[in-house]
């Protein structure tokens, strides 16, 4: 996993998002015959795929997140998105013969520094920290995994059950988690209502405008559900690892939840780990071909609205 630059969020550098097709030639032919007749594929674009199913998907998958953010979102997360014809595309296990499986997957992990944004907010209330990183961790959480405290303190209670019944316990040390993790983040979040009222009345500008983008992403997260998969999909994955984090969230540069998102980004992919999102596609039912890409659109416009948010937080371009 990709480690913090000191930029707002890491880029690709250089490497693209990938847009890939891996599928049985009739799931192909069905899908570029869906996509056509609900509108989402172009039939220009049959003869530039050189008359291929496989293209032609490409060439609409690409169209479709163009449309929706696809260069912001290069430019925040490095993220891969992929239709294929196994739910796990690290095995190549075939899934149900008649599916495809869109997933989306970071390359990468895109890095927020929240310490000194939480700093200034509790000037204006003390219950706007919190409520402040409900809103942006939840949001993004909807649709991808973010890495933050509450995993940091996860896998030190792990270290600690590790070290448990050894001979010298001083010889351990452990990130200390907890003493990162500032006060203010431990009261209750204030309602939406309230956050609204707040963002509508604060006098200073960028308060106001972290605010505001904080409720942006949360209603943008929101617009869908994530679909439910079948529970022959879902064991699938029984034997995998939690999904890759697409954002770690830390207080400060270098802070305890980096270190512990680096320590265990080691194992990560000891491991298949499940995708970050994954939706069923029956690739000759209108219905189920539409809910897969408003569901990528969605995931696309949240992650649009995290890098917005995120070029506005002042510890992104603070040392130390």
């Amino acid at each position: 996993m990709g480690q913090a630059s000191g930029v707002v969020l890491p880029k690709l550098d250089g490497v693209p998002v990938e847009y890939r097709l891996s599928a049985e030639d009739p799931r192909a032919i069905k899908l570029a015959q869906t996509l056509t007749a609900v509108g989402l594929a172009e039939p220009a674009a049959w003869e530039d795929a050189k008359r291929s199913p496989a293209g032609y998907v490409q060439a609409t998958l690409k169209r479709w997140l163009t449309l929706h953010g696809a260069e912001q979102v290069q430019q925040n997360f490095a993220l891969n998105a992929t239709i294929s014809g196994s739910p796990d595309i690290y095995s190549g296990e075939e899934g149900r013969p008649e599916l495809l499986y869109l997933m989306v997957d970071p390359e990468s992990a895109g890095y927020m520094i929240l310490g000194p944004a939480l700093e200034m907010l509790e000037h204006v209330h003390p219950r706007l920290p919190s409520s402040f990183y409900h809103l942006l961790v939840g949001g993004v959480q909807r649709w991808m995994r973010v890495y933050d405290y509450r995993d940091a303190l996860e896998r030190v209670e792990i270290l600690r059950e590790w070290a448990e019944g050894e001979g010298d316990q001083e010889q351990y040390e452990f990130p200390d988690v907890e003493g990162y993790v500032p006060p203010a983040m431990k009261v209750k979040p204030l309602s939406m209502k309230h956050v609204q009222r707040i963002a509508a009345s604060i006098n200073d500008q960028l308060s106001r405008q972290l605010l505001q983008a904080g409720l942006d992403l949360n209603k943008v997260s929101r617009r869908l559900r994530r679909p439910e998969v079948s529970e022959e999909t879902r064991e699938a994955f029984m034997d995998s690892n939690p999904p890759l984090p697409a954002l770690l969230v830390s207080f400060k540069r270098h802070d305890a939840m980096s270190a512990c998102f680096d320590d265990e980004s080691q194992a990560f992919l000891e491991a298949s780990p499940e995708p970050n999102l994954i939706v069923e596609i029956d690739p000759a039912d209108r219905a189920s071909v539409r809910q897969a890409f408003d569901t990528l659109a969605v995931l696309c416009e949240t992650t649009v609205a995290a890098g917005r948010l995120a070029a506005l937080l002042p510890g992104n371009n603070q040392e130390g």
